[in-house]
């Protein structure tokens, strides 16, 4: 997704608050204005900012094109953030076509627009198969810098629902985290919407803008601008949802997103209802990058892993140099090939201590192959933690790292390679999940 303009003020997005727009001043309204050619009326509501960089209205089409009718249309967000110390309106709205789909951000002050976005996604990236009988989607987008999501809910529904947001692990993830053949969290959207019970999942950020941060800016990335800000919006955004209910929101990790999970509930107190784990664990990430590297050395040769282990030593004294320092210190290293300060942030917090505070109800839940999170550093992690009563452990012997069990030959098992085999989340997970929301 790349900026065609953006003649605005830079943004800093701080807890936002999501709001109704004015019926008139939407994003909505904008497009619009666009598609019509109106452009004495749009230009009418040009700040100052804005003409600075789009100086006539006939200017207009040369920085905004138009782009014909679209399909159909998502759902329009709102959000309040402040800039400079003033307050800017944000409203975006994805736009669908035959062959992508457009997502169209306006800022405003006063009234005025002091900003324009418009960004589009290819068709093949959003159309992830067929959607099941009874299902519906709706395209919204999130954050600053828009990722597009989609909320997935059941057609028929007599009450308000209840809803989850689906956190992706570690690493560029789009909106189904799909690995190889498998989409976990497109299977996790649609069996919790044939439970009724909605969901929304958007693209990960690295995923879309992953090449526009600067060396600068990566030394001092950190999960809080990669997942943590983003879950928090699209959580407002589902409070703000007329079809959910606002006191009944669920925060779903996988993998990284199980370790931050409990992180996110206890800085936004009352914004979820509880959390769900799965394949988590309560080590730091560096812990586990460690695990997962000795691992690749325990299964070498004799002569290799004599080198190996040397190699692992020298590993494991560099993430100690960094951990005994200080943040300004972490930021000018780098450990594991990586921006240093990035695993000494995360090291900061104590996920089995902070589950330990939490008043809501939380899930865990790990497979017994899984290769990544190993069940010494899952399962029996987790229950040497001695975690209060509010949180449930659940075991499954047979799921791997996704919650599947892939019908793959043994060479293909314990490798990234079994993810090649087109597989689904398992059932029980899902019906469990669902059991622990709905009960």
């Amino acid at each position: 997704m790349k900026r065609i303009l953006c003649v605005a003020l830079t943004l800093v997005l701080v807890f936002p608050v999501l709001t109704i727009a004015e019926e008139t001043y939407t994003a909505h309204y904008v497009f619009s204005l666009l598609q019509s050619e109106d452009y004495d009326a749009l230009y009418a509501l040009f700040g100052k900012p804005m003409r600075a960089g789009v100086k006539t209205k006939e200017d207009i089409p040369s920085y905004f094109p138009l782009l014909g009718e679209p399909v159909r249309f998502g759902i329009e967000t709102t959000t309040i953030e402040e800039s400079f110390g003033e307050s800017c309106r944000k409203t975006v709205i994805p736009f669908y076509y035959e062959d992508n789909v457009v997502i169209f951000q306006v800022y405003w002050q006063d009234n005025l627009i002091v900003g324009m976005f418009q960004g589009t996604i290819p068709m093949e990236k959003v159309s992830l198969g067929e959607i099941p009988e009874g299902i519906r989607e709706d395209g919204v987008c999130v954050g600053d810098m828009p990722l597009f999501g989609l909320v997935t809910v059941p057609e028929e529904r007599s009450a308000l629902l209840p809803a989850v947001v689906l956190l992706h692990g570690s690493g560029p993830a789009d909106m189904d985290e799909a690995v190889g053949n498998t989409k976990m969290f497109r299977d996790l959207a649609h069996g919790f919407a044939q439970k009724g019970i909605a969901s929304l999942r958007y693209y990960k950020r690295t995923y879309v803008y992953g090449n526009e941060y600067s060396a600068e800016e990566i030394k001092l990335f950190t999960v809080r601008e990669e997942s943590i800000n983003d879950a928090v919006t699209a959580a407002q955004i589902l409070r703000t949802d007329p079809r959910i209910d606002p006191e009944r929101i669920y925060l779903v990790g996988h993998s990284m997103g199980a370790m931050l999970a409990p992180r996110i509930a206890q800085e936004n107190p009352g914004l979820f209802a509880g959390i769900i784990l799965l394949s988590g664990t309560p080590k730091t990430l560096a812990d586990i990058v460690l695990s997962q590297n000795q691992a690749l050395v325990d299964a070498m040769s004799p002569l290799e892993k004599i080198v190996g282990n040397m190699q692992m030593a020298a590993l494991r004294q560099s993430w100690k140099d960094v951990l005994k320092g200080s943040a300004e210190e972490a930021k000018g290293k780098t450990v594991f090939g990586q921006p240093a300060y990035y695993f000494w942030e995360m090291a900061q917090y104590d996920t089995a201590e902070i589950l330990k505070t939490l008043d809501i109800p939380v899930l865990i839940i790990n497979g017994g192959a899984d290769f990544q999170v190993i069940d010494a550093d899952g399962i029996d992690a987790w229950r040497a933690a001695e975690l209060p009563e509010n949180v449930q452990l659940s075991y499954y012997p047979s799921l791997n790292h996704l919650l599947m069990n892939p019908d793959a030959p043994d060479s293909m098992r314990g490798t990234t390679k079994e993810y090649d085999i087109p597989c689904h989340v398992s059932e029980e997970v899902i019906d469990e999940v669902a059991a622990f929301i709905l009960n």
